[in-house]
């Protein structure tokens, strides 16, 4: 009995070690020295000015698969008519962030942009057959993947393992990753990477910081012969500290930002708002400037000056977060378009604690993060949760416009006709069933938490709409190119009086195109939800092939909506050609 008790209390005290040792182990943070800088008063002060980038941008919008599915064809047009070159920027939220991120990092998966972009048919060359075909390496083969049967495994996961074998608050990124980004060298949950522009700001980076490697880095994708990569910029929303939660709606959401130099937002906020539970007022700061994206969750040392220099990068010493910030953590949250209805909702908390045992507010993305003040200080570090960018602006422009860019393209791959023929005015607002709602809060319709938007006047927003309403009318691809003024926005940072050309291509039905299609195409997509492309080009957000479906779109849906996407751009030479510079 003797021997027996040792060997006991010995494998319990074993067993003790082991769990210290793994504590001790995950505990332990990295200690680096990263950059920082504090929020850009004019466009000429942000970090990539030194990059002299070309005034112009494309932003891609959220919108899911569709989204995404759109961006691909759009980005292929763009290189059709050789524009890249010309394009300073690439901003984008939610589905068309999952796009923009395999465009600018891929690593594997496509030899070159031949193959990762895909291949263009005339209408008239399009058959049922060619639709059925995937070739190698196109971005577009990952759509057809169910998203949902991910991310179902991962909640089952989590609850199975209390949260040991899979963390709640990553489901979705995870589910983003394993689903989207795995084919392209971007996800891998054992060797984990950092993100940085290219060879120069990585070398600097090892250069400050000797316990990191050059394995430990992905940069933007150069090769020869590829596309000359655009600046991205991906956006997601700040909700609020996790502390917090749950809070009124509409929620005072504001934008944050990553990119391959920096991550943050640029604008300083001291943001009120009211906690549900208990009615309590909050407050909390957001913005002001920036930390390089492998600094990002990172915690202050205690030697460390708090005060920030303006206009200037400034080293910082900190300790990294234990978890690496990647790639798929931006485009993961960008599109976690849960986050907003979660966290202000009190029935949705209280019924998922009570029937499933957690609360739905911890799927939100959460990270460590220090906001900076007008003055430049580093605020404390807390948990914040973060949230779909489209939840706040679903286009990405006003992230432009805070860059000062000068000509802008506005893909709305939407899943909402327009109604033609409307008269909105301050009485009778655009309703969101008639035009992307996404649309008219830039010119100061508010709708849900787009409630900080406006940029421009209400009355341009007539001559934008007149512009795709008329095009929806004439059969034509649905676009319209306008010349706006800014008028003040201090939630944004935007000032008055900055001229901006911005063409609006819509997501639309567009008969000049169907109407060269062959004839068995043609008529499965009028036999509408009898045929194979139910709601073509407006696919749904969720279940477009029914539940069992999920969030995926078969591979003739996807062919058809990147051809469709990719002839809006490159049959229409000469409009887009005002990118040139």
């Amino acid at each position: 009995m003797q021997p027996f008790i040792k060997n006991q209390h010995k494998g319990f005290t074993l067993l003790i070690i082991f769990i210290f040792s793994i504590v001790f182990f995950t505990s332990c943070r990295t200690k680096a020295t990263v950059l920082a800088w504090s929020s850009a008063e004019t466009s000429q002060d942000f970090p990539e000015a030194s990059l002299n980038l070309p005034k112009t941008g494309v932003c891609f919008s959220g919108g899911g698969t569709r989204a995404m599915n759109c961006a691909i064809g759009q980005m292929k047009g763009l290189d059709s008519l050789q524009l890249w070159d010309d394009i300073g920027y690439v901003s984008a939220v939610s589905g068309g962030s999952w796009a923009s991120t395999i465009f600018t990092y891929y690593q594997d998966g496509a030899e070159n942009d031949k193959q990762l972009l895909g291949t263009i048919m005339a209408p008239k060359e399009i058959t049922l057959q060619n639709l059925q075909q995937m070739p190698k390496g196109f971005m577009g083969e990952v759509i057809s993947n169910n998203l949902m049967d991910d991310l179902f495994k991962r909640l089952g996961l989590d609850l199975i393992s209390f949260g040991i074998l899979q963390e709640m608050d990553f489901i979705w990124i995870d589910g983003i990753g394993h689903t989207y980004l795995k084919p392209f060298g971007l996800y891998d949950p054992e060797n984990p990477k950092y993100f940085t522009l290219n060879a120069a700001t990585r070398d600097a980076i090892l250069g400050r910081n000797s316990k990191l490697k050059a394995s430990d880095f992905i940069m933007v994708h150069s090769q020869e012969g590829d596309i000359k990569r655009p600046f991205l910029v991906v956006n997601s929303s700040v909700i609020g500290p996790d502390k917090d939660l749950p809070i009124r709606n509409p929620e005072s959401l504001s934008v944050f930002n990553y990119t391959p130099l920096y991550v943050g937002s640029n604008h300083p906020l001291t943001v009120s708002d009211t906690e549900l539970i208990f009615g309590k007022k909050v407050s909390f700061n957001v913005g002001g400037g920036f930390v390089e994206p492998f600094g990002f969750g990172s915690d202050l040392r205690s030697s460390q000056n708090t005060q920030l220099e303006k206009n200037k990068a400034n080293e910082l010493k900190v300790k990294l977060a234990k978890k690496r910030f990647e790639a798929v953590d931006a485009t993961g949250t960008s599109s976690a378009a849960f986050g907003a209805i979660v966290s202000s909702n009190i029935l949705l908390q209280l019924s998922s604690d009570i029937l499933l045992r957690y609360s739905l507010d911890h799927l939100i993305p959460q990270e460590e993060y220090w906001p900076i003040s007008k003055s430049g200080v580093i605020q404390k570090a807390e948990k914040y949760r973060f949230t779909d960018g489209g939840n706040l602006e679903n286009y990405g422009l006003i992230t432009l416009l805070q860059r000062g860019v000068e000509k802008v393209v506005v893909f709305i791959n939407t899943n909402t006709p327009i109604t033609v023929d409307l008269n909105p005015s301050a009485t009778c607002p655009p309703l969101p069933n008639q035009i992307d709602s996404d649309l008219f809060p830039l010119f100061g319709y508010d709708n849900g938490n787009m409630i900080n938007n406006k940029v421009f006047s209400k009355d341009a927003f007539d001559v934008v709409y007149k512009g795709l309403s008329d095009a929806k009318k004439q059969g034509k691809t649905v676009m319209v190119k306008t010349n706006l003024t800014t008028v003040e926005n201090k939630w944004w940072g935007i000032p008055a009086g900055h001229k901006v050309e911005v063409l609006w291509v819509y997501n639309e039905t567009v008969p000049e195109w169907q109407n060269q299609l062959q004839t068995p195409v043609l008529e499965q997509i009028c036999l509408g939800p009898k045929g194979e492309f139910p709601d073509f080009p407006l696919y749904k957000l969720i279940f477009e092939n029914g539940i069992t479906k999920g969030i995926s779109l078969t591979k003739p849906q996807v062919n058809l909506l990147y051809q469709l996407s990719a002839w809006n751009v490159y049959s229409n030479e000469e409009v887009f050609n005002f990118l040139k510079n």
